[in-house]
């Protein structure tokens, strides 16, 4: 890595950059998002059409699932790693590129013959595709704060963080409603497979076209962090980060929750199908949760960008997602169709909101530890947890006890942990280290505000490395 020069103005006072090149960034890492998003979820959303084209059960439909959660577990120190010694591009790039070729060996797999008495081909190329593709995961779902801290200034971090972190739950969202709008039969599995590839494939792209660092620091936090020599090994963060007790509390609520999301967004179409419930009506309340998501979260981002009031927005949320969570037990029934729709949005107006609240949470709580660090750790929990949740959702769901009582056991399930799992954020006290240290920062270096870089056209200054602004 190279050194990243600041601007001074002639009276040796500090002014702090933005590039308009980092929306080709942000751009990038949330079409990567969407890609996987979509090779996720390929498959359990329409599980009918998905055991007739693999020949398989229910249960292996759901381990695709299973299999993004476990491969992030695995791969996620590695792309850590890689962020901290190869950059943000490189690591992108690398993991694009094994997206891509996991979803392409899933179509190939199409190709092999496969039968109710032999099914072994087919089935295990697709498996092997999907955990390739799986092992990208975790450097889509890790950069976005770690991007923002080194290219957004103060008072535009949330916001890139929500526009990164969201993408991925917009992504899961939208493929509940496009799988199954092109997937009618097993027949047409193999089309589903095909987008999902050249999805994947266009994904790729915009990566060859951002900068992997800016040329000046957009704020005193992110000067440290562009050092050469500012970051700690990434092993080293990670186990300070891991004996961090408020960081800790943090990483439960965000597994609780976020491993819930993701779990009930693999298996809606199991929750319901018992009351008369199609995979298409699935798709539309992913869809519920997608539109009022986008607005929760851009109403979030912005706001809290200004007020910085993160602790008590997520004091808020938590209890209000676990209030529709109950509710949900109430509404999946026959004939509830709107009602669903109704707290399918709720939910994810209040999860989205949450996702990049936590997340900047846990850069602020942990700071001056490396932000890879924290959000590594954060969604492991969340991969780790929806591992488990999916696990025991699928072991209790009984489709003849719902349709005899009127009650899902896995919904039950979902409320009473997540009443469990409010409780531990009211203890949450940590201050917001990294504003307070740039709070100290600005101060001692007598700062000039936000500026462009075409203010200073006519400075002479010479930045290291390959980035064009």
């Amino acid at each position: 890595m190279t050194d990243s020069k600041s601007l001074t103005q002639p009276d040796g006072r500090q002014v702090y950059v933005t590039y308009k090149k980092r929306y080709v960034g942000l751009f990038a890492i949330v079409l990567l998002n969407l890609a996987t998003g979509f090779v996720w979820l390929t498959y359990s959303p329409v599980a009918s059409a998905a055991q007739g084209y693999l020949n398989c059960d229910n249960n292996i439909v759901n381990l695709t699932s299973i299999l993004y959660f476990v491969a992030y577990l695995v791969m996620s120190p590695a792309s850590g790693w890689m962020f901290e010694k190869k950059g943000i591009k490189k690591s992108l790039l690398f993991g694009a590129l094994i997206q891509l070729v996991g979803a392409w060996l899933r179509y190939f797999a199409n190709f092999i013959e496969s039968t109710p008495g032999n099914s072994g081909g087919r089935l295990a190329l697709t498996l092997v595709g999907q955990v390739i593709a799986a092992g990208a995961q975790p450097f889509f779902l890790n950069v976005p704060p770690k991007f923002a801290a080194v290219w957004f200034s103060e008072n535009g971090r949330t916001t890139a963080t929500m526009i990164g972190s969201v993408s991925n739950a917009f992504a899961a969202a939208v493929a509940q409603l496009v799988i199954p709008a092109i997937t009618t039969s097993p027949e047409t599995m193999a089309d589903s497979v095909l987008i999902c590839a050249i999805i994947a494939t266009v994904a790729v792209i915009p990566v060859f076209f951002m900068a992997d660092r800016p040329p000046t620091p957009p704020s005193p936090s992110a000067a440290e962090a562009l050092l050469e020599t500012s970051e700690e090994p990434f092993w080293v963060s990670l186990k300070k980060v891991g004996k961090n007790r408020q960081f800790l509390i943090l990483m439960f609520v965000f597994g609780t929750f976020v491993g819930f999301f993701n779990a009930f967004s693999s298996l809606i179409a199991q929750f319901s199908e018992p009351f008369g419930y199609t995979a298409n009506d699935a798709g539309y309340f992913g869809a519920a949760m997608i539109i009022a998501g986008l607005v929760g979260a851009g109403i979030a981002g912005p706001v809290i960008d200004r007020n910085k009031q993160y602790k008590l927005l997520l004091k808020c949320m938590v209890p209000v997602a676990t209030l529709f969570y109950i509710i949900f037990n109430f509404v999946v029934r026959k004939d509830m169709f709107i009602a669903i729709i109704v707290v399918s949005a709720l939910l994810g107006l209040c999860s989205f909101a949450m996702l990049p609240v936590i997340l900047e949470l846990g850069v602020e709580c942990t700071y001056p530890v490396t932000p890879s660090s924290s959000t590594s750790l954060l969604w492991a929990s969340g991969q780790l947890f929806a591992v488990v949740f999916l696990l025991v959702l699928g072991a209790l769901q009984d489709n003849d006890k719902a349709v005899s009582t009127g009650v899902s056991p896995p919904l039950v399930f979902i409320a009473a942990w997540c009443v469990v799992g409010t409780a531990p954020i009211y203890f949450f006290k940590s201050s917001y280290l990294r504003m307070e240290a740039e709070r100290r920062s600005r101060q001692s270096e007598g700062v000039v505000g936000k500026a462009s870089p075409h203010d200073f056209e006519d400075i002479s200054l010479e930045v290291k490395g390959d980035v064009k602004v």
